[in-house]
């Protein structure tokens, strides 16, 4: 498996990135692709593909900030092409990617029917730790609310002023790529 980051718009995978994007996410929970384009500008913003040959096997698109100077990421977005699902590859990816970045920190819908129930599973078999915060993600779109998540950390319980921290950088940084600024 190949990670390969997307600079722009113009990159060879990027339609075929952004179908499984869309097919993989709420719409509140997607960039119009203005906001994605301008959030390509950014250094500490990673979209990247992951490729089995010239087979586009997924998408990781992540953030990576400071935290008395300790290196944080957030990983915003991860998913599978439909056509691949169920063969692993999600386990393959975050565990490469961890490797290298310990600090990991993500989002998933409150475990409350069988298909969230079994994403805290997989992820919580592959070492993340569910935290206790209660946190709200804003819309990227108008029109819609802000919406509440569980935040999974990597290895270890998030300490308050952590979690403080990666909701600062959520709000003040990352959704200023949305619709809703």
């Amino acid at each position: 498996m190949k990670f390969i980051r997307l600079e722009s718009k113009n990159d060879k995978y990027f339609d075929e990135t952004m179908k499984i994007y869309e097919c993989s996410f709420p719409i509140f929970e997607q960039r119009v692709l203005k906001d994605q384009d301008e959030v390509f500008e950014r250094k500490d913003y990673h979209a990247d593909i992951i490729c089995e040959g010239d087979t586009l096997v997924g998408l990781l698109f992540y953030w990576k900030y400071d935290f008395n100077g300790e290196e944080f990421v957030y990983v915003e977005h991860l998913a599978i092409s439909p056509d691949l699902r169920g063969k692993n590859y999600g386990s393959k990816i975050l565990t490469e990617f961890y490797k290298e970045n310990p600090n990991t920190i993500l989002e998933i819908d409150k475990p409350i029917d069988e298909v969230s129930i079994k994403r805290l599973k997989f992820y919580s078999n592959l070492g993340f730790k569910l935290q206790q915060f209660h946190h709200i993600h804003p819309p990227y779109r108008k029109g819609f609310d802000g919406h509440s998540l569980k935040i999974m950390s990597f290895g270890r319980d998030l300490l308050d002023e952590e979690y403080n921290k990666f909701n600062d950088f959520l709000k003040y940084t990352v959704m200023k790529y949305s619709e809703v600024k």
